[in-house]
């Protein structure tokens, strides 16, 4: 594992996608030289206008008010433009970022999936990346716009008047500092918003997966007050926001009033102050016009600043998933698992433990000889389910080796891992979709056949001829159209589907019914023939015709034998068949 350090993430999807856009970016170029250009020109011909035509009886006015017309109309025509380059544009990087963090999710170690709940990373992909869209959409290509329009502004006023283009100089300074004041407060309480948003989608899927559960027990108020105080919580968080967006324009507002008040009395002045200008009517007029524009986009830039900062705080959320620690292991480069040797399976003297936890195992040794049935028993929290976790190649050990067939497991890539060891976990995961497509897992390599052979080999055929769509049968989310059992043997028909030469079996009768599980157990002896299977349970009745039975205390391979010669001598394995046969629980 390594902290892969990814702040340049953003530089390289807005260099990818302009170079993919390109005549989005020059369109946007464009349309921001051009409205920074014609922004002035209004006020300029409105000068003209008063000074002309309006002083010498309206000759020639139809032609200035034509170009007036002309000056706006290409104004909003530049803004138009830019504004849909820049959301297209947007939408593009957009599309980009989260098709790099999709690439980053396949990248993420198991731990990661443990210790960071759904709705937080939900909530990085949905509510942050939006924020990251009105980076572009409304915030940089913005107020670069902006900032363009107000220094044609500051030009074309100096032209009318160097003493007004000082007055509307002397404000920006005024105006950055208010901006920047909450600029920095806004930040602060929009990564609190952030946060709040990130809790309630959490809360949400917590509840929304555990729904049967709460029905059941008639939890409904319980949960629902449980989730009251992250909706206050947002609601206090969001009105802290708010407190600096109400008095951030009513403060701009007034400032600029201000400004033209103090313009427009120091230009209108004849003789009764130092700094009376005289300036003529048309003067005036346009200066008053452009001092109205240029706060427009100043304030406009700052709101925009602001829009900036608040998406950056979904932007550091962002950053710290692509600073999440991602699997490094150089990958053994076997497409064909006809090149490991026999499966015999090694585990020697392995530690492992979660992260931030005690060792959950301690130094575990065991073997499992090719073509062999091996069952591994002991109470709950012994570390059965880790130790076949670490056999299935999903975690590194933290200290020890694993080898299948003299190779570690978890330097195999996914699809040759797929091909060696087959996975029937404790607790069956089916998606929406069709029984196909969910023993496949969308697997272009296998064949129509293998999945029908998979089904016949557990059972299922007679099942899947009475659906109506056969294998093409949508099944829903959570398979509601199965029982348990039939879950359980279709999770099996996935795990064989590929004729993996080693099995790994987590409590796979845990919850069946007698039926179900002759049914299950007759489908496990089907497909044994050379295989080596892995056997996971607590109980030493869930152990399916194991040739050796491995017992598991504290993380360690404590007893091993054939049933027979355990339950003849005194150890670990008799007691815990004497419990169980008085009913005992060892769990």
């Amino acid at each position: 594992m390594r902290k892969n350090n990814e702040n340049g993430f953003l530089t390289q999807a807005f260099a990818d996608t302009a170079k993919k856009y390109h005549p989005y970016v020059i369109m946007l170029l464009l349309a921001v030289v051009v409205g920074a250009v014609v922004n002035a020109w209004p006020s300029l011909v409105l000068k003209r206008i008063v000074d002309g035509p309006l002083a010498s009886g309206g000759q020639g006015l139809w032609r200035y008010a034509i170009l007036y017309l002309g000056a706006v109309l290409l104004l909003g025509l530049s803004d138009l433009v830019r504004e849909y380059g820049a959301m297209v544009f947007g939408q593009k990087m957009l599309l980009r970022i989260r098709s790099q963090m999709l690439d980053r999710l396949r990248l993420l170690p198991m731990s990661y999936y443990l210790e960071v709940p759904a709705g937080e990373t939900i909530s990085r992909f949905m509510a942050d990346m939006e924020a990251v869209n009105t980076l572009f959409t409304a915030g940089i290509i913005s107020a670069m716009a902006d900032l363009l329009k107000i220094t044609g502004l500051l030009v074309a006023l100096f032209s009318l008047s160097a003493a007004l283009g000082y007055i509307a100089l002397g404000a920006l300074p005024i105006i950055y500092l208010l901006a920047d004041y909450f600029r920095k407060n806004i930040y602060q309480k929009q990564l609190v918003v952030r946060k709040r948003v990130a809790d309630i989608n959490t809360g949400i899927q917590e509840i929304y997966s555990g729904l049967k559960i709460i029905k059941i027990f008639g939890k409904e108020r319980f949960f629902a007050g449980r989730f009251e105080p992250l909706l206050e919580n947002h609601r206090i968080a969001m009105n802290a926001n708010s407190v600096y967006d109400a008095w951030f324009p009513c403060i701009m507002q007034t400032l600029r009033a201000a400004v033209i008040a103090l313009a427009i009395f120091i230009g209108a002045s004849v003789n009764t102050t130092p700094l009376a200008l005289g300036l003529s009517l048309g003067t005036l007029a346009a200066s008053a016009d452009l001092l109205i524009r240029l706060f427009e986009p100043i304030e406009a830039a700052s709101t925009e600043i602001q829009t900036i900062q608040q998406a950056m705080a979904g932007l550091s959320r962002i950053k710290a998933y692509f600073n999440q620690e991602i699997e490094t292991a150089e990958k053994l480069d076997i497409s064909d698992v006809s090149k490991v040797g026999d499966v015999t399976v090694v585990i020697e003297n392995v530690h492992f433990a979660y992260k931030n936890g005690k060792d959950v195992l301690n130094g575990a040794t065991v073997t499992v000889p090719a073509g062999t049935k091996a069952a591994i028993a002991g109470r709950t929290g012994s570390g059965k389910t880790t130790l076949m976790n670490l056999t299935a190649g999903l975690y590194p050990p933290k200290s020890g080796r694993i080898t299948i067939g003299g190779v570690d497991p978890y330097l195999l890539p996914p699809a040759a891992r797929r091909r060696l060891v087959g996975i029937v976990p404790q607790t069956v995961v089916l998606f929406d979709g069709t029984i196909y497509e969910n023993i496949t897992i969308r697997d272009d390599s296998i064949t129509r056949e293998q999945a029908e052979k998979a089904l016949k080999t557990v059972g299922l055929t007679e099942l899947i001829r009475r659906l109506p769509e056969g294998m093409e049968t949508v099944i829903g989310e959570g398979a509601q159209k199965l029982s348990f059992g039939q879950t359980q043997l279709l999770s099996l028909a996935r795990a064989i589907v590929t004729d993996p030469p080693l099995l790994l079996l987590d409590e796979l009768t845990s919850g069946l019914d007698a039926v179900t599980e002759r049914q299950v157990l007759g489908a496990i002896r089907n497909i044994s023939g050379s295989k080596t299977i892995i056997t996971i349970s607590h109980r030493l009745s869930g152990i399916i015709d194991a040739d050796t039975v491995h017992i598991m205390e504290r993380g360690r391979i404590m007893e091993s034998g054939d049933p027979q010669t355990l339950a003849r001598k005194e150890g670990w394995y008799s007691r815990y068949k004497r419990l169980e046969e008085r009913n005992w629980r060892i769990s």
